[in-house]
């Protein structure tokens, strides 16, 4: 009958012997959340690759380090790396095997288990990080504040410290307020406030926010002296948990606004421009508000890309929306309404809301252009009346003989100005510059005639260098083309 106790230590030494050249260590394998743990990997062999390891329980590496020993027994010598990891775990698991190359094999590790405890927070804990929101209950799109507070008692051991934000993943971080610090209760107090917007509808959690303290201890060697060092320990906070409910249908804009629109002038000169701003107050999801962009036949537009300036006041997450447009105009008109179309959360409904009409006169208007061909009047041709010459008569004789001269005098000219170098004066005379006023008066002409795509670019061209200051390049053969086309 085989002897089991046998079988067993065989079993003991068979697994020692695989894993012979690869040890694994935690400096501890129970611990609280927040705590650090060391995990250490030691290879021996004369090659050793590197493991590969970016987290560990699901956990970043917080910090590496390698080191190498060689140690000689009787002559023969032992080369050992030591590879170790610090991570902070947060919920207990297991460290699965991990692949090492040594001496060309491929080696695993063993796996080694961690068990985590929560973290107590009491009114006398030594430091506490907490997440609070002014709403449970948003609309997609809409602005709420996330406000983070971290507490620190009164003569707490503290030296350095690392914070990092919660991920903010279906939000939007639209605005960040400078820090506050203040004193409460045995505490010094740091607040924080981000304005967030959700990006889709459900139920979305935030996740704690982490804060990194280190703290001056206390660490014996290998030789038992004792010396001064940090230790590192993250504290947590805890997690929000927000509905989002979903926006009607067509609609992206949600909050309470006012709209308004000014111009600098209601009456100019033909082809001056028009300069309006559309201004948007209130509270909401500015930076999702659309630029206007207005038609109005016969008028150039030039709009400009909307700016936003938002801020706090009060807790609650402000703003002034702004887009300015320019109209460039040959005769009267009007600037219709603009309609900002919204969800507004002090009704629970849709609005819309829209600027007044704006009537602009134009003083010294173009000429009306006509797409109606020329028509040429033609008078009616006289019925030509034949007589009969009667015998003796000698006033049609003599008319005779005056046709016959004026007749041969017409040859002798047309012979004669045949010869002139008629097609020479002709391409010289169409060789002249076509002169106009200056580019102003190139634009007039061209705003008549904004059906004619080159006419329309190049209006659009002078309208830029001359109404807005921009720097344009002008074709000026190109506009002299253009300008002879239509005068």
């Amino acid at each position: 009958m085989i002897n089991l106790g046998k079988i067993l230590i065989l079993c003991v030494l068979a697994t020692s012997l695989l894993h012979a050249k690869l040890q694994v260590a935690v400096d501890a394998d129970h611990v609280t959340i927040g705590e650090q743990v060391r995990f250490s990997i030691t290879a021996e062999g004369n090659n050793v690759v590197p493991p590969t390891i970016e987290q560990l329980c699901g956990e970043d590496i917080v910090s590496r380090s390698t080191s190498t020993s060689v140690q000689g027994i009787n002559g023969v010598f032992t080369k050992k790396q030591i590879f170790e990891y610090r991570f902070v775990p947060t919920k207990s698991c297991t460290i699965e095997p991990i692949e090492v190359i040594v001496d060309g094999k491929k080696e695993m590790t063993t796996p080694l288990g961690i068990t985590v405890s929560p973290m107590k927070i009491t009114k006398d804990s030594q430091f506490i990080l907490r997440l609070e929101t002014d709403k449970k209950r948003v609309y997609v799109g809409e602005p709420f504040t996330l406000t983070i507070l971290f507490k620190q008692k009164h003569g707490a051991n503290a030296v350095d410290s690392k914070f990092t934000l919660p991920p903010m993943k279906n939000f939007w971080v639209k605005e960040e307020s400078d820090g506050r610090k203040f004193e409460e209760g045995g505490y010094t107090v740091q607040r924080l406030n981000y304005v967030l917007a959700a990006q889709k509808s459900g139920y979305h959690t935030i996740k704690p926010a982490r804060i990194e303290i280190a703290a001056r201890t206390q660490r014996q060697d290998t030789w038992g002296q004792w010396f001064a060092t940090l230790k590192w320990r993250t504290y947590f906070s805890n997690e929000l948990e927000l509905e989002v409910l979903p926006l009607p249908k067509d609609i992206s804009i949600v909050g309470t606004f006012q709209i308004d629109a000014e111009v600098d002038k209601t009456e100019v000169n033909s082809s001056e421009a028009v300069n309006m701003t559309i201004s948007i107050t209130g509270s909401g999801n500015f930076e999702d508000i659309k630029g206007f962009k207005p038609k109005i036949p016969g008028v150039g537009i030039f709009d400009e890309e909307p700016s936003t300036e938002a801020y706090m006041e009060q807790g609650a997450y402000k703003g002034v929306w702004r887009q300015k447009i320019a109209f460039v105009p040959t005769r009267d008109f009007t600037i219709e309404p603009f309609t900002l179309h919204y969800f507004d959360l002090e009704s629970n409904s849709t609005r819309s809301i829209q600027t007044r009409p704006i009537a602009i006169h134009v003083t010294h208007t173009a000429p009306v252009s006509t797409s109606e061909p020329m028509k040429i009047k033609r008078s009616k041709e006289a019925t030509p009346v034949v007589t009969r010459q009667q015998e003796g008569d000698t006033t049609s004789a003599l008319g005779g003989g005056s046709f016959l001269w004026g007749l041969g005098i017409g040859l002798i000219l047309g012979v004669l100005l045949g010869l002139l170098p008629w097609s020479t004066w002709l391409h010289r005379k169409s060789r002249q510059p076509v002169r106009f006023k200056d580019e102003r008066d190139a634009l007039s002409v061209l705003l008549n005639h904004l059906d004619d795509a080159d006419a329309a670019d190049m209006a659009t061209k002078l309208e830029a260098k001359l109404y807005e200051g921009k720097a344009v390049t002008i074709d000026t053969k190109k506009l002299k083309v253009l300008y002879k086309k239509y005068m």
